[in-house]
């Protein structure tokens, strides 16, 4: 999810590049769901950094 949307792992890259643009200082928080695999979780990283945003969290957890 981007903010409260689902979207494809192929648009985090997309969607994080144009709320970068909008906010350059925010970081980003990627919240793993504890039974998602984990290149998923590689793959959203490599697309948040390719955004543009270097300050990155991770935690974990269910999604609801």
């Amino acid at each position: 999810a981007v903010g409260p949307r689902v979207v494809d792992v192929r648009a985090v890259r997309a969607n994080i590049e144009r709320l970068h643009a909008l906010k350059p200082e925010d970081g980003a928080l990627i919240i793993a769901d504890k039974d998602a695999p984990n290149g998923v979780l590689v793959q959203v990283l490599d697309q948040v950094r390719q955004g543009g945003v270097e300050q990155v969290s991770l935690s974990s957890g269910t999604v609801k």
